[in-house]
């Protein structure tokens, strides 16, 4: 599994876009696909919702994230995503592996 905290940002929160944000999300969230990312992307957890700016995040198992740009290409070019930061996680049992080298 190649995991990553996925951040999405709205890009202008007025209450429509809101609307359309959270649909979108939701569907994702049930069907990657259905919005248009490649069929090997899977929810591992969330959405959930920043208390303190629009944003949503949630973990995704993205085997090659190269392909991911595309949607969210769309939509950015449209104005819904304002940006997006993937970073990738790791289960903390290879953060003890690691530390076990030192």
């Amino acid at each position: 599994m190649a995991l990553y905290l996925d951040e999405v940002w709205l890009k202008d929160p007025t209450p429509e876009r809101m609307k359309q944000f959270v649909s979108t999300i939701g569907q994702a969230a049930k069907s990657p696909a259905s919005i248009g990312a490649p069929a090997e992307v899977r929810f591992v957890a969330g959405p959930w919702a920043s208390n303190e700016e629009p944003k949503v995040i949630f973990i995704v198992d993205i085997p090659n994230h190269t392909p991911t740009y595309q949607i969210f290409g769309k939509l950015m070019s449209t104005g819904l995503v304002e940006k997006r930061r993937l970073t990738p996680i790791v289960e903390w049992s290879e953060v003890e592996k690691m530390a076990n080298q030192l």
